[in-house]
């Protein structure tokens, strides 16, 4: 499944905008990368959720959801991305997706 996710590109490296994978944010291309499922939360209030890739469906959806960063902002693309097991992360306003698997 095509989806959009929001990302750092640094010397053409794809970056995480938060949590990497072993120890790194930056991604590899061209492979299906599986996140790691654990229990988490955004911020001290909110329910915990099982983790997984943050992507939104359309480009609309990651154009509007990326006015939320105010830092980094010359650094913060769009691009798109193949994602499987994807599920709505419920307790989100926004129309965030976590995948389990993801691919650039």
């Amino acid at each position: 499944m095509k989806a959009y996710k929001i990302v750092e590109l640094v010397d053409g490296n794809i970056k995480t905008l938060f949590h990497g994978v072993n120890g790194s944010r930056v991604m590899p291309k061209g492979e299906w990368i599986k996140a790691e499922y654990k229990q988490v939360t955004d911020g001290s209030k909110q329910k915990p959720y099982l983790s997984g890739w943050h992507v939104l469906l359309n480009y609309e959806d990651c154009v509007t959801y990326m006015s939320r960063f105010k830092t980094r902002l010359d650094l913060l693309n769009i691009i798109e991305c193949d994602v499987k097991n994807a599920r709505r992360k419920e307790h989100s306003p926004s129309p965030v997706y976590l995948a389990e698997y993801i691919k650039f």
